[in-house]
């Protein structure tokens, strides 16, 4: 009798893995296989199913990680529930759905290859070619599963520290973050967010993920988290919900859009709009929660905006969150602080308490003066006393403190933590990190033509809804083509380019009817290529393939690019920037430069800014330069001095003729003012110390140093090549220096190599007619430094889907699990049996610790006498090796095989035990020491606020640092593979 919940194996198809009944309906029953995400239905009196129950002895993991050894099975209600040492449970519903091979099945399989064979043919599953890919797999999974750096290997970025090194803060702890990233504009907060999400992701902490952002970033969001960590979200926006609804009968109930997919992004506007989807919202729970221009969520003087309450709602429902704001933390202290009490409400209740706390924390810069510069100098703890002045608030922390000796630099950090927002906040300057290169700006002030102006001014007034466009833009926004080339900027530009025919040039505009009436006027001076266009109305494939045109050095000097163009794309291989039109948001001004002013500009960029003096252009460049100087320097509150004089620009960009001389006369000087004052005041409340806390060199420099180590390696590279040519793929050299070409051939079923591209998604992201072939190509590099210069090529690292496909293939189930091979000219005579095991540790991955208790791979091999062969290993994996046919009916080899089943498998368990023992008892110390220092620092932190006395997250954390080293140190052995050996 079938009853959900109960675990059985597909008997026609166990690679899909360990399936789960769903659901019982009459005479069918419904399984669901979570590891291939499939669904099958069958029915109930001959379902081609096997039941699946583990025996005592064997491993039960669940897919939170935790693992043990089965003592005892019992049933309950028709489930089983498997018990292990000190009562632990598991239940079969929770059990991992990738099915892990029995020692019994093992070598129930052994005895069969060749049986029935007609042939001396083996199965590729069965052969020692598949044997050793697994082997290969297995232990670039354990490699990877034990790294510090996992989940930082695969984004396509540019290897820059400090982002690095917030990403291993943010990962670090056995919770998950709740935290603000608050760097200045032009650092790359989306790439910090995406990275600890991706870090996250991949090391099994966070499934379910909902991103918040304004309508104008989603689609940023979108192509930032396909192109740069491979993954794909669900939008949901109007079209979504109007497919999803489709179908659904009046009156029934409706699907919640939030619980179609895992990973979800939103417009926040989108949101406001929709009260139902609010509710649906609040009915969901999420592992991280994300929300960009977190400064738009107000709460202050009283007034608490409906985004605000929203945020706080969905917050409390996420057990992490990343609040993304550039505005600098002086501006708007109460919503500052409020948005602070929705990540940690206990420790921000009291906004009096917490201005005054900032006010003793800006103190402590001075404090600190005296401390070396050098943060690995270590000092004792009188050391720092000395230091520090007699009346500074660091004394009274410093004598609660029982650290002897550390680095300066943590310290600093402790103190930080201790004292100020340090574990919550994090923030980076670009003066903190430099590296930047100068802005020098190019203005060039165009005198009007008369005939044009007219024709300007007649639009204008014909269209009053878009005469404010049409001042600043002039015909271009608008249909009347026959005017078009008589506007000034496009007589400049015609001579502009003709000058600098060898720059790489990017020119950004906001309008989308801009973009095409310049395509349409520069395709008939240039001519057909001679540039590349990039707009949201063209696909991200075509996107893609302009951005590599423009890249090449033999490609496209000029790309013409809308917002969009802006929006995430690293273009600083160009010195030369167009701004053809300003945008009333200061924030994509700034955004436009740093496409170009970014870490890594090898010279000053130079802002090209056109204007037709006495024109709406001129009134936009003068609030932007002589008011803003956002052309010299990162403009940082624009927004907020936009708000203030918003109704005298509206004005001047409305009549410029007639009121652009008072605008630059009496108005810019006061925004010149205000802008200065503003910056004078950033810069003094600059918090040095969360800014020294937020960056270290040293530890950023260890962490990007272990990825280019693991960049190097030929392991991945050599089988991914191999795997993919086992399985029918061809991989040829491409056109682009360093990458090739993967062909999926027609042969081969569509979506059966995880990580290739299906037909489908080609067919939908191309323009072009795809018919005709039915090949699947993806062009790919295993070099970093490849694919950052081409968007359009894939980058295969170990975190890449095809990467980690073709690992979950070569270890998937009766896959190179069994074989049997001669090895000629091995000195050695009769058989042995090759025993690979995987030592794992029952540690559930939120503890946030699989970097020092990750899986191991071990391999030992015995003789027919019991001997401990294993130091035959190395001379074994470069032996040239037969497969042969298990002989059938043979007495001896029965009586052998028979041995190597039992007394052989628990010699081979207690050759691997002694490593395994050592391996447990080191990771157990380590474990140890971490949860110590996660308890000490928290207790730090609460002492210093008084209250560290019955506090429940403070016993917790004590009692993990004992429970969790008994936990560890209990090492859980798993037969994962066996090979039959005939030594000649």
């Amino acid at each position: 009798m079938f009853k959900p919940g109960q675990r059985y194996v597909s008997q026609s198809e166990p690679e899909l893995g360990l399936g789960v009944v769903s659901e019982v309906q009459g005479r069918t029953v419904k399984f669901m296989f979570p590891l291939v995400g499939q669904v099958r239905l069958y029915r109930v009196d001959n379902a081609p199913v096997e039941r699946f129950i583990l025996q005592p002895g064997e491993t039960a993991k669940n897919e939170k990680g935790v693992s043990f050894s089965v003592e005892s099975v019992r049933e309950d209600d028709d489930l089983v529930v498997y018990v292990g040492r000190g009562g632990r449970e598991i239940k079969e519903a929770d059990l991992v759905a990738k099915q892990m091979a029995r020692p019994s099945d093992l070598f129930r399989s052994l005895t069969k290859i060749g049986a029935g064979s007609k042939t001396e043919g083996i199965s590729a599953d069965v052969s020692s070619a598949a044997f050793e890919r697994r082997r290969r797999a297995m232990e670039l999974s354990c490699m990877w599963k034990s790294s510090p750096v996992r989940g930082m290997i695969g984004p396509r970025l540019d290897m820059i520290p400090h982002q690095y090194y917030l990403c291993y803060r943010a990962c670090s702890s056995s919770t998950l973050p709740r935290l603000m990233l608050s760097d200045e504009v032009g650092l790359g907060k989306t790439i910090e967010a995406g990275m600890i999400w991706h870090a996250l992701n991949a090391r099994g902490r966070v499934n379910r993920t909902l991103i918040i952002v304004p309508e104008t970033l989603k689609h940023q969001w979108m192509i930032e988290m396909k192109r740069r960590f491979n993954q794909l979200f669900t939008l949901v926006d109007e079209g979504y919900i109007r497919g999803l609804f489709i179908g659904v009968e009046k009156g029934a109930p409706k699907p919640n859009p939030f619980l179609q997919s895992n990973n979800i992004i939103v417009a926040i506007d989108f949101l406001m709009s929709q009260p139902a989807l609010i509710e649906d919202l609040l009915k969901t729970q999420w592992d991280m929660t994300i929300i960009d221009e977190a400064h738009h969520l107000v709460c202050e003087d009283g007034f608490t905006s409906h985004e605000y309450m929203l945020a706080n709602a969905v917050l409390a429902r996420s057990k992490g969150v990343l609040l993304l704001t550039g505005t600098p933390l002086q501006l708007h202290p109460e919503s500052q602080f409020n948005r602070l009490k929705m990540l940690d409400p206990a420790r921000f209740a009291d906004y009096g308490a917490f201005i005054k706390d900032q006010e003793e924390y800006r103190k402590l810069v001075n404090d600190l003066a005296k401390l070396p510069t050098d943060p690995n100098h270590h000092m004792s703890w009188d050391d720092l006393y000395e230091c520090v002045p007699k009346n500074s608030k660091i004394r009274p922390w410093l004598e609660q403190e029982n650290s002897k000796s550390m680095t300066a630099g943590e310290w600093m950090r402790r103190i930080v933590d201790a004292m100020g927002t340090g574990s919550v906040v994090f923030r980076n300057t670009r003066k903190g990190v430099g590296g930047f290169p100068k802005r020098k700006l190019d203005e060039i002030c165009l005198e009007p033509n008369p005939r044009y102006r007219e024709m300007v001014e007649l639009a204008a007034e014909k269209d009053l809804d878009a005469s404010t466009d049409i001042q600043e833009n002039g015909l271009l926004c608008t249909r009347y083509s026959d005017g078009w080339e008589l506007d000034e900027r496009i007589v400049w530009l015609k001579k502009f380019l003709k000058e600098h025919k060898d720059d790489k040039i990017l020119l950004i505009c906001e309008s989308i009817e801009v973009v095409l009436a310049l395509e349409s006027i520069l395709t008939d001076y240039l001519g057909e290529g001679a540039f590349s266009m990039f707009h949201e109305d063209m696909s991200i494939m075509a996107r893609d393939k302009a951005a590599a045109n423009f890249s090449k050095e033999n490609g496209a000097n000029l790309l013409i690019a809308s917002e969009i163009g802006s929006e995430g794309r690293n273009f600083q291989f160009s010195h030369h920037l167009i701004l053809f039109d300003l945008p009333l948001d200061a924030a994509l001004v700034e955004q436009r430069i740093g496409r170009l002013d970014r870490i890594g500009q090898t010279q000053d960029i130079i802002v090209h800014v056109p204007y037709v003096k006495g024109s709406g252009q001129e009134v936009m460049f003068r609030w932007y330069n002589d008011g803003l100087n956002a052309f010299g320097a990162p403009l940082m509150s624009g927004g907020e001095l936009f708000l203030k004089y918003t109704d005298s620009l509206i004005e001047a960009l409305a009549n410029p003729l007639g009121c652009l001389d008072d605008f630059v006369k009496n108005v810019i000087p006061q925004v010149k003012k205000d802008c200065e004052t503003m910056r004078k005041n950033i810069e003094k409340g600059r918090d040095r110390l969360l800014e020294y806390n937020s960056r270290n060199p040293e530890k950023a420099k260890e962490i990007t140093d272990e990825i280019l180590r693991i960049d190097a390696q030929h392991e991945l590279k050599d089988l991914l090549l191999d795997s993919l040519h086992a399985r029918g793929l061809d991989v040829d050299n491409s056109a682009i220096e360093g990458c090739c070409v993967i062909t999926q051939g027609p042969q081969i079923e569509d979506g059966s190599v995880a990580g290739m591209p299906s037909r489908g998604m080609i067919a939908a992201q191309s323009e072009e007619d795809e018919q005709g072939t039915d090949n699947i190509c993806l062009t790919a590099t295993f070099e970093r430094g490849v694919a950052m210069l081409h968007d359009e090529v894939d980058f295969l690292s170990l975190e890449h889907p095809l990467a980690q496909g073709t690992i979950d293939f070569e270890t998937g189930v009766n896959h190179g699990t069994v074989a049997c091979s001669i090895w000629n000219g091995s000195g050695l005579r009769g058989l042995m049996m090759q025993y690979s095991f995987v030592v794992e540790l029952p540690v559930p991955e939120e503890w946030g610790v699989s970097d020092i208790v990750g899986p191991r791979y071990v391999t030992t091999i015995v003789d027919a006498t019991g001997q401990d062969m294993s130091e035959h290993l190395k001379a074994l994996e470069k032996a040239e090796l037969r497969d042969v046919n298990v002989p059938q009916g043979n007495a001896a080899v029965d009586t052998t095989l028979r041995y190597f089943a039992k007394e052989g498998l628990a010699i081979a368990k207690r050759n691997v035990s002694g490593f395994a023992k050592e391996y447990a008892d080191k990771a157990a110390s380590a474990v140890e020491a971490r949860s110590e220092q996660e308890y000490q620092r928290m207790n730090h932190l609460l002492t210093m606020r008084g209250k560290a006395g019955n506090n429940a997250e403070l016993a917790q954390l004590r009692k993990n640092v004992t429970e969790r080293k008994k936990i560890v140190a209990n090492p859980q052995l798993r037969l994962d593979a066996i090979r039959l050996l005939v030594c000649r």
